[in-house]
């Protein structure tokens, strides 16, 4: 993993992401924010399906209900899916 500032990934831009392919690479900008860099194929769908808060909450929320067994799903018959 390599860490550079914002100025120095925006200086070098091509370079970086080229070695982003390679290894994880983290943009630090000002003393509160840092972001990751990852190849798109890298992200898992999970961490891309929860990466939204209102969408990960919902994920939560789906989930809860299911182990608590307050949700039984949907009964569907096959041909209906096609209506």
């Amino acid at each position: 993993m390599k860490a550079i500032s914002a100025t120095e990934f925006r200086d070098k831009q091509k370079y970086y992401l080229d070695l982003a392919k390679k290894e994880r690479l983290i943009i630090q900008r000002g003393r509160n924010e840092a972001f990751a860099i990852i190849p798109l194929t890298d992200l898992d769908e999970t961490e891309y399906l929860l990466s939204g808060a209102a969408n990960a909450q919902r994920i939560k929320d789906a989930l809860a209900n299911i182990e608590n067994d307050t949700d039984k799903g949907m009964r569907m018959n096959i041909e209906d899916i096609w209506k």
